[in-house]
């Protein structure tokens, strides 16, 4: 604020004294009537004003120009700045409509599949209403068919004793056949009352033939029942698993309306970001930006030996976090005398959460990510933690890219072209396999390029490829040495 009014202040008194000097002058060609470019001293006084005019407008815009930064990135970039946010924030509304639209649909799916299982479950509940039901009349049914069977069974058995008792009789007319003429009345008796217990024993008979058609009808009719219970089991198995189906059909839903819902919270987020970011951009006109969103701020290699020790996690974890506070000291506050100043923010939730994922004892490759776009002179910097597993990419000389060329037939700036091209195909490579630390050809030196590149234009007969491999074994910290090999028929010419 101070330089501000140091500015105005420059500006007013630059102009006054302009001011001043060019009436002072005017009078004086004034009095003395000088003459310019044959002009009267009226207009020569004219064109000296509008002169002084002309200066004092162009020496105020140049003190503005080359003290104010901000002031010329306003003038001349405020347009286009405007323009990509707007552009950024019109793709951002259309994602979010289209997840609203997505969210809605899966709304309306579940409803629908829900409305499906209740109605499912009322079909269950008549089905075991039913089998209850049927269950109960098999019981009644099998209890007179156990009443029936004891019924037949005494019948059985008083026709046994009646049997026995005619058997008896017989005997005993065959026995008191000489005294037939004696003892006549007590036989017409006792065939009479043979008479009477056959007539018993001929209706316990019928009786007993009712009851066994009866019993027979009886077991049909539990067979039939029994086949109905069957098939209503057969159903009621059909329903389970078109149930359990539509229970995993829904779940899914349920699971693929969580994660819209995540990406919706995610992209509301970012929306809210982006408007934080809109409401202040006169920041990002007035100061350019110093870190970009994913800009890598620390990154290292940690290993836990002894997971029960959770001090060294700790003190590892804070140590790459000061170095992520250092990169940003010096990429948002290149002046600044304070190193120990923090200006990293990071939740307690997630650094919790990185110590615990580093106590399983494997080596992990953690990186201190930047969560936004940052510009000069920020006093706070939003960060994130990056943890993968640093594992092994390429073995020794594995081969990570290839090009072909025809170096007679190609001039130097082609050649220079395709070899750049590999390169970058190579570091593609690299990347998308997941290494993180630096990649670099041999030494690193721009020399090996041009030695390598002076081999080819060397050579009388042309070469067929170039390819790229690993010097040594490549772990995800990297780095990831290339060299260059040149192949013609297959075998190695040379390398770099």
């Amino acid at each position: 604020m101070t330089s501000a009014y140091i500015l105005v202040a420059s500006i007013l008194i630059l102009g006054g004294v302009l001011a001043a000097l060019g009436d002072h002058l005017g009078s004086k060609i004034g009095k003395k009537r000088m003459r310019l470019f044959n002009l009267r001293p009226r207009q020569t006084a004219t064109v000296m004003t509008i002169a002084t005019g002309i200066l004092i407008a162009s020496s105020t815009l140049t003190l503005l120009f080359s003290l104010s930064k901000s002031l010329r990135q306003g003038v001349f970039d405020l347009d286009r700045i405007l323009a990509e946010r707007r552009a950024a924030i019109k793709q951002l509304e259309k994602e979010l409509q289209t997840a609203r639209q997505e969210k809605t649909q899966i709304q309306k799916e579940l409803e629908t599949a829900i409305t499906a299982q209740t109605s499912a479950k009322k079909r269950l509940i008549s089905i075991n209403s039913n089998f209850q039901q049927s269950q109960t009349q098999l019981k009644k049914v099998a209890q007179q068919l156990s009443t029936v069977q004891s019924d037949v069974s005494t019948l059985l058995q008083d026709r046994q004793q009646l049997q026995q008792q005619k058997n008896q009789l017989t005997t005993q007319k065959n026995q008191l056949t000489t005294q037939l003429n004696q003892r006549q009345a007590q036989v017409k008796t006792r065939d009479q009352e043979i008479l009477k217990k056959e007539q018993q024993l001929s209706q316990q008979d019928q009786l007993l033939s009712q009851r066994q058609n009866r019993l027979q009808a009886l077991e049909t009719e539990q067979k039939q029942l029994q086949s109905a219970i069957d098939a209503k089991d057969t159903q009621i198995e059909q329903l389970d698993q078109a149930i359990a189906e539509k229970d995993i059909n829904l779940e899914q839903r349920e699971n693929k309306l969580k994660q819209l819902e995540i990406q919706l919270s995610y992209l509301r987020r970012e929306v809210e970001v982006l408007e934080q970011y809109y409401q202040t951009y006169q920041d990002l006109r007035e100061r350019r930006i110093a870190i970009v969103r994913g800009q890598v701020l620390a990154f290292g290699a940690l290993q836990v030996v002894n997971s029960g020790d959770a001090k060294s996690i700790v003190a590892a974890v804070d140590q790459i976090l000061q170095q992520a506070n250092l990169s940003a000291i010096q990429a948002t506050q290149p002046n600044a005398t304070n190193p120990n100043l923090q200006i990293i923010q990071i939740t307690k939730a997630e650094v919790e959460q990185l110590v615990q994922q580093l106590q399983d004892g494997r080596e992990y490759v953690v990186r201190i990510l930047s969560a936004g776009n940052y510009v000069l002179e920020e006093k706070e910097i939003r960060v994130f933690a990056d943890l993968a597993p640093n594992q092994r990419i390429f073995e020794e000389n594995q081969e990570i890219a290839a090009v072909s060329i025809d170096s007679q037939n190609m001039s130097e700036g082609e050649l220079q072209s395709r070899l750049d091209n590999l390169l970058a195909a190579s570091q593609f490579r690299a990347r998308r396999a997941g290494v993180l630390g630096n990649i670099q050809v041999e030494d690193g030196r721009l020399t090996t390029i041009i030695s390598f590149m002076d081999k080819i234009n060397q050579l009388d007969d042309p070469i067929d490829e170039i390819k790229t491999v690993a010097v040594d074994k490549t772990y995800t910290t990297g780095p990831l040495k290339l060299r260059l090999v040149a192949i013609k028929d297959g075998e190695i010419l040379f390398s770099s």
